[in-house]
């Protein structure tokens, strides 16, 4: 374990998704904006600016994160022919007397040779592994790419409720999972935003209000996923002092994991098994915790990114995205963590490359069909 840092409670902490009572729409225009309605394309403009970032705020002891689990069950993939036995990441059937392989979890009837792929990446008209999804205090879907630094928009969330939203992730089926400010879990459709169903989570389990969430894999060769959570509780940091748990795929029910020492934090997760927290309020520092414990395995801290009045994160090709509403105005700013280091200098550079994002952003959510390396 390396050394861990701790953070000192603060007298007055900052909400991770601003003030409960903003229930206007996002109005706020930026760089490398696409706005996207029922109609179609309505605008579209590429930019974004680098710079540091700073100035802590406080607000109410609401916050936001990450997301809630549910494995939608699907169809199985559609099979195809091999005369080679050549590794596939689709389901074969192989005429050779030799096992075909696959590169995600599988499963093989030993009768006929078929290798049948757990929990596949749908082929979606918003595919799931170019980009982070994320979402506004004001109920909007949106989707973030990395490599332009341009904001997409869905739409809204048309789930019948009051549009203040707390925090969210992203499944492999497609599917968002927002957790609103009074701690209903809905799930909403990435292809279509008035899609919203109530997948049946039933809160103050264990008596876990609002909390941090993302969907992670089992494993690096067990792909599919489920959510984890850490309990928006108000403590900033201390010994043990949240709930770290997952949810039940099938129950939805929570199960306990542990303690984390973090209860100010919003979670995400990878494809390859790990569980991370970005924890506030400032300074702000990223968490690994073993997601069978909720212990913690490393900090890495993050001088400037201050959560402000929202905050959020996600994992995407290697290294990690924070969103801050550092000014608490409404819009955000992205800061990227060169995690794995991938331009080869030593260092973790952490750089802010957007200033003025077109949303406050309170949730992101990474499908774990995302890339783990750069791409």
């Amino acid at each position: 374990m390396r050394t861990t840092y701790v953070l000192l409670a603060a007298a007055l902490l900052p909400a991770c998704n601003g003030s409960a009572g903003d229930t206007t729409a996002d109005t706020s225009a930026g760089p490398g904006i696409t706005g996207v309605t029922g109609q179609g394309l309505t605008s579209t403009s590429t930019a974004a600016s680098e710079s540091d970032s700073g100035g802590p705020s406080s607000e109410g002891s609401e916050g936001a994160s990450e997301t809630a689990s549910e494995t939608p069950t699907t169809a199985a993939p559609p099979t195809s022919t091999s005369t080679t036995g050549e590794p596939s990441t689709t389901t074969t059937e192989a005429t050779s007397t030799s096992t075909s392989t696959s590169t995600a979890t599988t499963e093989q009837t030993s009768t006929t040779g078929v290798v049948e792929e757990k929990c596949p990446c749908p082929d979606l008209e918003v595919p799931l592994d170019d980009g982070i999804f994320v979402l506004s205090k004001t109920a909007q879907l949106w989707k973030y790419f990395p490599q332009t630094h341009d904001f997409e928009l869905l739409g809204p969330a048309d789930c019948g409720l009051a549009p203040s939203t707390f925090s969210m992730g992203v499944d492999r089926e497609g599917f968002a999972w927002v957790q609103y400010s009074d701690m209903k879990l809905r799930k909403i459709d990435v292809t279509d935003t008035t899609q919203c169903s109530d997948p049946g989570f039933t809160p103050l389990q264990n008596g876990i209000e609002n909390f941090g969430m993302a969907f992670v894999s089992n494993s690096a060769d067990d792909k599919c996923d489920r959510i984890y959570g850490n309990h928006y509780n108000g403590v900033p940091s201390g010994d043990m002092v949240s709930e770290f748990f997952s949810v039940d795929p099938e129950t939805l029910a929570v199960v306990p994991h542990g303690l984390s020492d973090y209860g100010l934090a919003e979670v995400t997760g990878t494809g390859d098994g790990r569980a991370f927290l970005f924890a506030g309020p400032d300074p702000s520092v990223l968490v690994e915790v073993d997601k069978a414990t909720g212990a913690t395995i490393e900090v890495t801290p993050l001088p400037g990114v201050k959560t402000g009045g929202g905050f959020a994160f996600a994992f995407f090709g290697g290294d990690f995205y924070f969103f801050t509403d550092k000014e608490s105005d409404n819009t955000s700013e992205v800061t990227h963590l060169d995690y794995d280091d991938s331009d080869g200098n030593g260092v973790q550079d952490l750089k802010v490359v957007v200033e003025d994002a077109p949303l406050r952003i309170v949730g992101a959510g990474v499908s774990t069909c995302a890339p783990l390396i750069p791409q």
